[in-house]
C-alpha cells in the first residue's frame, strides 16, 4: 500500500478523470449547446494538466477529434465554433503547416480555468486577464443561440461541348448522347 503526503493510509488513487464544475454544467450557456460541442469540450478539458499550466496551450487536432468523437470534419469544425460562440474556449493560436510539412493544431484556453503563468511571472497566455483567473465567458453569454455560418455550396462545373453544356447521361437515352 502507498503511503504519502496526498493519500491517507488503506486509501486507493482515483483514476485519472476529467473534473466538470457543476456551476458549469449548470450555466445558461451549457444548455444551450449541442451534445456535440459538449462531449468536443470534454475532450478538450481531459488534455489540461493542472501540473502543467497547460490552459492557452490545449491542443487537440481535427483528425485526433475525428477519431477520438467519431464524427466527421463538418462537425468537429461546427462544435469548434459553437464552443466558441458560447464562451467556453478562446483561440491563442491559429493552426498552421510547419515547415516540415506536417499541420500543427490551434491551441485553445478553456475560459472555464485559470491560466498559468510563466517562469518571470508574466501571464504568457494571449487572451488571458492579467490576473491568471478564470474569465469564465460563458457566464456572460447574451442568449443569442448559435447559428452556424450557411455553408456554400460548390457549383458543379459542368464541362462545355462545343459551346453546349454536356447532356446528363442518367436522363438523356445513349443513343441521343451520341448522335449530339
Amino acid at each position: 500500500m502507498r503511503t504519502d503526503r496526498h493519500h491517507r493510509k488503506g486509501q486507493e488513487r482515483l483514476p485519472p478523470f476529467v473534473p466538470l464544475l457543476i456551476s458549469t454544467l449548470d450555466s445558461a450557456a451549457w444548455r444551450a449547446m449541442s451534445h456535440g460541442a459538449k462531449v468536443l469540450y470534454i475532450a478538450l478539458k481531459r488534455r489540461y494538466s493542472p501540473k502543467r499550466h497547460n490552459n492557452g496551450r490545449i491542443f487537440l487536432s481535427q483528425r485526433s477529434a475525428e477519431k477520438e468523437l467519431r464524427s466527421g470534419t463538418d462537425q468537429i469544425s461546427r462544435w469548434f465554433r459553437e464552443l466558441q460562440h458560447y464562451g467556453f474556449i478562446v483561440q491563442t493560436r491559429g493552426g498552421s503547416l510547419g515547415i516540415d510539412g506536417k499541420g500543427k493544431a490551434p491551441h485553445w484556453r478553456l475560459t472555464e480555468i485559470g491560466c498559468g503563468y510563466n517562469h518571470h511571472g508574466h501571464d504568457d497566455v494571449p487572451g488571458s486577464n492579467d490576473s491568471g483567473a478564470p474569465t469564465r465567458d460563458f457566464m456572460r453569454w447574451n442568449g443569442a443561440k448559435f447559428r452556424d455560418r450557411p455553408r456554400v455550396k460548390k457549383t458543379e462545373s459542368r464541362p462545355q461541348f462545343q459551346g453546349r453544356a454536356v447532356p446528363e447521361i442518367r436522363d438523356t437515352p445513349v443513343q441521343e448522347i451520341w448522335d449530339n
